[in-house]
């Protein structure tokens, strides 16, 4: 009896380490080793990431080759993240190991090119809605008038008595701009929107994008803008003073998902590339991410960042998946 209590020492001390290690999530990033040495020099992976993503993972990744973790015969993982916009790595693969886009929708434009190391799906990590955005006091103006946050708010360049200034990314250049598309499509019944009208939207938009010049702009400029809702907290951070407000649409909206997508045929590689991958569904990880404006990959805030970004918690409403068909024809007026 004394003799089965002996062996069964370690493994109740290890189930009680797994159970600890468990209970303390916010702490751990990933599973395996840490703090202590590896064989051989290390299996190192580059990730081509969504700009907007790069920061974010660019500091899980500085804690994730600081713990060692092991892979292989015993070797270390390490992460390189580059930032890398999908349209340019579309046009032009950076040879990386791992890519993560906005939005999975790039992974089918990628295979359209010829691409066949870039597999068809991939393993959301992070979500964000495309919302219009408008400066707070712009949005109290728009509210005051009785006017619904919605996708038609683009169609033309008043609102409520007010005056526009209406923004929106080039579908060609980024998925938010897709995303508006669909929503303006959604909006009118499935009809596609004048030529005129998605003209007037990207000569407006600056080439660097929807938020440039914005707190330069003319003090009674109203700038109405569709973006991802992410890059409206990125643009909140970095302009604390003169916040913009991110309003969901009523008719609904779609998420860019983050596919995280192992493109790597070394089984090394591959294995700190899974590696990375469990470490970014750790809680601290996730913290990173949330922090950073990003939503679960079920389209969700925890509460307290919720709060402290001025965003719901709740996922807004999202739009059915449109056909390729109904793709084609939203898309037609901004070629």
């Amino acid at each position: 009896m004394e003799e089965e209590a002996k062996r069964r020492r370690p493994v109740v001390r290890a189930a009680a380490v797994a159970v600890a290690v468990a209970a303390a999530g916010g702490g751990v990033w990933a599973s395996g080793a840490f703090g202590s040495s590896c064989d051989g020099s290390p299996v190192e992976i580059r990730i081509a990431a969504q700009p907007g993503l790069a920061p974010a993972l660019n500091e899980i990744a500085s804690r994730f080759n600081a713990e060692g973790r092991r892979v292989g015969e015993d070797r270390c993982a390490r992460a390189v993240v580059e930032p890398v916009e999908p349209a340019a790595y579309v046009r032009a693969p950076t040879g990386a190991d791992v890519w993560i886009p906005e939005s999975g929708l790039w992974l089918g434009a990628a295979r359209k090119r010829g691409q066949r190391n870039v597999p068809p799906f991939g393993r959301s990590i992070a979500t964000t809605p495309v919302v219009l955005a408008a400066p707070r006091p712009v949005a109290a103006e728009l509210r005051d008038a009785g006017a619904t946050a919605s996708w038609r708010l683009l169609l033309r360049d008043r609102a409520g008595g007010l005056e526009l200034v209406r923004r929106a990314v080039d579908p060609a250049r980024g998925m938010a701009g897709a995303v508006t598309a669909l929503g303006l499509a959604r909006a009118t019944g499935g009809q596609a929107p004048p030529r005129e009208v998605t003209r007037a939207l990207l000569r407006a938009t600056p080439r660097a994008g929807p938020f440039d010049g914005i707190t330069a702009a003319e003090r009674f400029d109203r700038h109405l803008l569709a973006a991802g809702e992410q890059a409206v907290v990125a643009y909140n951070q970095a302009h604390r003073p003169n916040p913009l407000a991110a309003l969901a649409p009523r008719e609904g909206t779609l998420l860019l998902d983050h596919p995280y997508t192992v493109l790597t045929k070394d089984w090394a590689r591959a294995d700190a590339a899974e590696a990375f991958r469990s470490t970014l569904g750790a809680r601290a990880a996730l913290d990173v991410l949330h922090r950073g404006g990003f939503r679960t990959p079920e389209g969700t805030f925890p509460a307290a960042h919720a709060q402290r970004l001025g965003l719901p918690a709740e996922m807004p409403r999202i739009l059915r998946l449109p056909t390729p068909k109904e793709t084609e024809r939203a898309m037609a007026p901004w070629r």
